[in-house]
């Protein structure tokens, strides 16, 4: 935890990598203090200006995984309507793209407890929903988070219907 606020950036990201992996992990009963106590160290690393060292954009891409993996261990103990739009804004994940993985996978979460989650932030998430499916692109989610967002687009087509293929993305829909 005293990581998360070292005066290095790079120490900083491993910090919040380390610290998502470790929760994401552990065996541990977390309580709603716990993670509030991350999210609090985490909100700064979303503020990051421009012309800051790309240590600090990587640092902001392993906290929205951190973020993520905090939603994946229990999303209940996650205060989601003010974690979202910060989360949701540090979209594209460029620096560590490898961190889209959790990402997604906590985004299926949601979607699977409660639409909203996703569907009241399209806007965001359908440039990134396209990104990660060009072909034209490295891989940046695996198979398997690829399978299970081609299900979602289907899902979401089916609660938004034209919303997708109005964002060029009918192309993806089953």
């Amino acid at each position: 935890m005293d990581a998360l606020t070292d005066a290095e950036p790079e120490v900083r990201s491993n910090a919040a990598f380390s610290l998502g992996v470790l929760v994401e992990n552990s065996d541990v009963v977390w309580k709603k203090e716990d993670f509030e106590g991350i999210l609090f160290r985490l909100r700064p690393y979303f503020q990051v200006p421009e012309g800051a060292p790309k240590a600090a954009f990587n640092a902001r891409d392993n906290a929205a995984g951190a973020v993520s993996r905090l939603i994946l261990t229990n999303a209940a103990l996650v205060p989601l309507d003010s974690v979202l739009p910060v989360l949701y804004g540090a979209l594209p994940l460029e620096n560590d793209p490898l961190e889209n993985r959790p990402l997604f996978r906590a985004i299926f979460l949601l979607f699977s407890h409660d639409p909203k989650y996703v569907l009241n932030y399209m806007d965001q998430l359908i440039p990134i929903f396209a990104r990660v499916l060009d072909p034209n692109l490295p891989d940046e989610i695996g198979n398997e988070n690829r399978a299970a967002l081609l299900q979602l687009l289907t899902q979401i087509n089916g609660l938004a219907p034209g919303r997708l293929q109005d964002a060029g993305l009918g192309a993806y829909l089953a």
